[in-house]
């Protein structure tokens, strides 16, 4: 089970992901980054920060949309060690 809370703040969008990030769950994640993140003319509207401090478990295909996510200027935050190590990973590559 996946939970994704969005907050639009003044700076910054950010992504709150609690659960696993597996299967459908991952593409459920896809479908809200791209309505939130780009307008209709495919320019973010804010810079983007993703909470993954309450993600229990990610797959591989998790990891690649959070790579992609990173890619395209998301900012990957957690405070867990496995969800940082994950991060960690994802940043180095």
């Amino acid at each position: 089970m996946l939970r994704i809370t969005i907050h639009n703040e003044a700076a910054t969008t950010r992504f709150i992901v609690e659960g696993k990030l597996v299967g459908p769950c991952v593409e459920e994640l896809k479908k809200c980054w791209q309505t939130v993140v780009h307008t209709e003319s495919g320019l973010p509207l804010l810079p983007l920060l993703v909470d993954l401090s309450a993600m229990t478990f990610v797959d591989s295909k998790g990891k690649a949309l959070l790579t992609e996510m990173h890619c395209q200027g998301a900012r990957l935050v957690a405070a867990g060690l496995m969800t940082q190590a994950i991060i960690e990973e994802i940043t180095r590559s």
